[in-house]
């Protein structure tokens, strides 16, 4: 039985042992907190934080936290900021890399960087990981965060790139529901061509470890009896995704939102493709989303290390 809960995912992780982690900008309470809740989980230890440094010792201080217990590094601006914690994880220093209060760019642009980034696949892809009582388990979504209009090519990436997660969270075979706004082929509808092949590819076994089905809308992927009354019996994903591949940044940034918002979704974000996990949260989220987005990233931070 695979892990379907952030409770649960919190019971594996509080049972390893804690990895370093870098922040990128971290002079914000939000973030100061979660990583504070992180090293009383036993998720981090001896954390780094860097960005403005004295607003980073206010933070520390206002919330009663030991300065010894972190590793605080002064920084001039959000893109020095940035190139600094990449670095940390280039030196093998620190085993996380986590986005603090900058801009999405200059967190990206270090770890894109062709000399002194790390980048591993052949892609970054974001991954948003949600549970929710309208669901029986957990369901991600992606990619929700970076690749705007993701080719055939690099959805196929995109699926790959998920592999880790659902190795940490031990789902042998996860389901796989590439969606469109339809469950049939239509030529003139990108997304049920791109669907039909990846799903066709699997059948021969070109793409291995998951169980891959589409073109689906979002009602045949995320209910049986809607699938049935439009002629899919017997499928195998439809009910029961555990990763919904999205057709474009667009549709799935407006499903997490959905989801959040009118679902009472909790949920975390992680950017797979690295070499170590990177958690890549919005600047307004709290402290409870950064808090799942860290068991997220330390869950998957043995089987990245063991891949590479």
């Amino acid at each position: 039985m695979g892990i379907k809960s952030f409770k649960e995912l919190q019971d594996k992780v509080v049972n390893l042992s804690p990895k370093r982690a870098v922040v990128a900008a971290a002079h914000d309470k939000d973030v100061v907190e979660s990583i504070i809740k992180s090293i009383q989980f036993n998720i981090v230890k001896y954390p780094v934080l860097v960005g403005d440094g004295k607003k980073i010792e206010e933070i520390l201080k206002r919330l009663k936290a030991d300065l010894n217990d972190f590793e605080i590094v002064d920084s001039v601006s959000d893109e020095d900021s940035g190139k600094i914690s990449v670095k940390y994880v280039k030196e093998k220093k620190c085993d996380i890399l986590v986005k603090g209060k900058l801009e999405t760019v200059f967190y990206l642009k270090p770890i894109l960087d062709k000399e002194n980034g790390i980048k591993k696949s052949g892609i970054l892809s974001n991954l948003t990981l949600f549970e929710m009582p309208s669901y029986h388990k957990f369901i991600s979504v992606t990619d929700n965060a970076i690749i705007p209009v993701p080719t055939m090519e690099e959805k196929i990436q995109i699926i790959k790139n998920t592999k880790v997660l659902y190795d940490a969270l031990n789902i042998d075979m996860p389901k796989v529901a590439l969606l469109s706004a339809l469950e049939v082929i239509n030529s003139r509808v990108e997304s049920t061509i791109d669907a039909a092949c990846i799903t066709q590819m699997s059948l021969r076994g070109q793409i291995k470890g998951f169980v891959i089905d589409g073109p689906l809308s979002y009602d045949t992927a995320i209910d049986k009896r809607s699938a049935e009354s439009k002629k899919l019996k017997n499928n195998d994903v439809a009910g029961d995704p555990d990763i919904l591949i999205v057709p474009n940044l667009e549709s799935g940034n407006i499903l997490g939102k959905a989801y959040k918002f009118h679902a009472n979704a909790l949920s975390g974000g992680v950017v797979l493709g690295a070499d170590v996990p990177v958690v890549l949260n919005s600047r307004s989220d709290g402290s409870e989303r950064r808090f799942n987005s860290m068991l997220i990233a330390r869950a998957i931070a043995d089987v990245v290390e063991n891949h590479n």
